[in-house]
């Protein structure tokens, strides 16, 4: 069977920039109608292209050997069950060890091209050197002057078109992070810190909206506080990263602005799972400054939404966590190959200190919490091997789950 044929989303919205039909009467075609038959010609419908779960984890600290190796085994076990074939690309800084997924982002060379501060101590966090170029793209201090953030745009632009956009798009993505209502510079929302992952993510964002793959799911993995719109990372001997403006924090706003500079990228999200605390509450308003409701803000900014995750309380760390992410994957794959209660139980549901929660779309199409019954038989435990049936391994020492990551040509 085709790879997830069932899914029937329409990821058609228009890029920003229009196009007008320049003809009169039947027969005529506006060249965004052309460009899309064009592209499905070069690289096939939504069917055919590859699905693909975007894993972006705050914490490089453990999610190497636990959840993004457990997820890669539940995308194994639904391919081999005839559910489909999905991909994983995974978004981190270094984890421990070394191992990095600028690779998988902005393809071998390209990254290979790249020094981040992570590697090079002659750089502070937030920078970059692409050949003899040193590039900040965030603040090196708390408070940067007018000059230094004005400077941020020039130098994203190099990374941005150094890891594939065009020098349109790398406009696009400058208007909408680095600068205010009112076209004034400013920094990104996320901290200086996590630009390596928002690079990553821009990077794929890009890719997916020029048809390369289709972005199925989105998994935000890290540390968060009650009520505040950023995940953050860690520095060595688990001292959290959390400082807004220099810190590893990547901030949930602009997640959400990006929606304006890939529509097709984000209308292709079924599925964000939030692998982190206190994420029922992630202080996002509407345009009025009414609070919005986790789901509602997910809704809001991926259109054809159809399933989310989230937690009330206290996540488990990423070792237990990671059946709690392999279990939702798999239960999604059910979903989509035909089980439309597979999202109803779960073996895996709360701990001691938080509570999972599923939500589904509803009859009048919203996002509503479902019912989740308790269920044994859902998942695999196996004293903490689950289905890669391994312990604290890397996924990327294991031949078999990598090839479900997807590596850029």
């Amino acid at each position: 069977m085709p790879d997830y044929a069932e899914r029937n989303r329409s990821s058609n919205t228009s890029s920003s920039g229009s196009s007008t039909s320049t003809g009169a009467g039947t027969g005529s075609s506006s060249n965004s109608d052309m460009a899309e038959a064009v592209r499905t010609l070069n690289e096939g419908t939504e069917a055919e292209r590859e699905q693909v779960v975007i894993y972006l984890t705050q914490n490089s600290v453990t999610h190497h050997k636990d959840e993004i190796p457990e997820t890669l085994a539940a995308l194994q076990r639904a391919d081999s069950k005839g559910m489909g074939k999905k991909s994983m690309i995974p978004i981190s800084d270094p984890f421990k060890g070394g191992h990095k997924t600028g690779q998988y982002a902005f393809g071998e060379e390209k990254a290979s091209e790249m020094k981040w501060w992570h590697e090079d101590n002659t750089l502070q966090d937030g920078q970059v050197k692409i050949g003899d170029k040193t590039l900040s793209l965030g603040p090196t201090s708390e408070t940067p002057t007018d000059a230094q953030v004005a400077a941020l745009q020039a130098d994203w632009r190099v990374a941005l078109v150094h890891v594939g956009l065009s020098e349109e798009k790398a406009q696009e993505v400058i208007d909408v992070l680095l600068k205010d209502g009112g076209g004034n510079a400013k920094t990104t929302a996320s901290g200086a810190g996590a630009s390596n992952e928002l690079l990553q993510l821009v990077s794929v964002l890009n890719r997916a909206e020029n048809g390369e793959f289709d972005i199925s799911a989105l998994v935000l993995s890290g540390h968060h506080y009650s009520n505040t719109p950023y995940m953050f990372g860690e520095k060595p001997g688990h001292e959290y990263d959390d400082n807004e403006v220099t810190g590893d924090t990547l901030n949930f706003n602009d997640i959400e602005v990006l929606a304006k500079v890939f529509p097709k990228a984000y209308g292709q999200v079924d599925s964000v799972m939030f692998s982190a605390c206190n994420t029922h509450e992630i202080d996002q308003q509407d345009a009025s400054g009414n609070d919005l409701s986790t789901q509602d803000w997910v809704q809001g900014v991926f259109p054809n939404v159809e399933n989310m995750s989230n937690w009330e309380g206290i996540a488990p760390g990423s070792d237990y966590g990671a059946f709690f992410s392999g279990e939702y994957m798999m239960d999604l794959a059910r979903k989509e190959s035909g089980d439309k209660g597979a999202m109803d139980d779960a073996y895996f549901r709360k701990t001691s200190k938080g509570d999972n929660k599923r939500y589904e779309t509803d009859a009048d199409g919203k996002l509503a919490q479902t019912k989740v019954g308790k269920n044994t038989g859902s998942y695999t435990y196996n004293d903490y091997k689950g289905y890669r049936n391994s312990n604290h391994e890397a996924f990327y020492k294991r031949e078999d789950l990598m090839k479900y990551v997807l590596k850029k040509k």
